[in-house]
């Protein structure tokens, strides 16, 4: 008796166990290429969204980030599925583990685009695709704003004086071509 249930606790905490680690390393995020070369080919991380600015990762004890304003778009694609004898196409059992490749876009601040792709699993992309969206919808909205208005091509006030004063000069100095010609 006592040796059955040893077997069955071993058994289940092995179980547990697996399941826990299993679970782990799906959450790993693979780097497989683009035009960055400070990420290292293949480095295995994660993102971190804590950032409002920037979106971080962190791979193998070092970190790059991108800010949210740079990110022109985000594209996720379907990675290979499995084959039997390289014909036969394999359903997948569990659909949010397939692995995915999530393409990020971007302009430096030089206006260089570049490109960042990461194979990860297809909860984790949509998820990443609908943060980065947040993301830079907030850091737009939470932009510094510039000093010119709109109604400032319209009125006149004691901010845009000076604009107004250089205007009307420029529109009261006779153009060259406005002068009659002489015999």
């Amino acid at each position: 008796m006592f040796k059955s249930r040893q077997l069955l606790f071993s058994t289940l905490i092995f179980a547990l166990v697996s399941a826990f680690s299993l679970r782990g390393a799906s959450g790993a995020i693979e780097y497989v290429g683009g035009t960055v070369k400070a990420i290292p080919a293949n480095a295995t991380g994660a993102f971190s969204f804590d950032d409002s600015r920037d979106l971080v990762f962190n791979y193998g004890g070092s970190a790059y980030s991108l800010p949210y304003e740079q990110i022109t778009s985000t594209d996720v694609t379907k990675g290979e599925s499995h084959h039997i004898l390289r014909k036969i196409p394999v359903p997948s059992f569990s659909p949010g583990k397939r692995k995915e490749t999530l393409t990020i876009a971007y302009k430096d601040a030089a206006g260089a685009a570049g490109t960042l792709n990461f194979e990860l699993t297809a909860n984790q992309a949509t998820e990443a695709c609908d943060t980065i969206a947040a993301k830079k919808a907030f850091a737009a909205a939470t932009a510094i704003p510039s000093n010119e208005w709109w109604g400032d091509k319209l009125w006149k006030t004691t901010r845009n004086q000076s604009t107004w004063e250089a205007q009307s000069a420029r529109t009261t100095q006779p153009s060259p071509s406005a002068t009659p010609a002489t015999k």
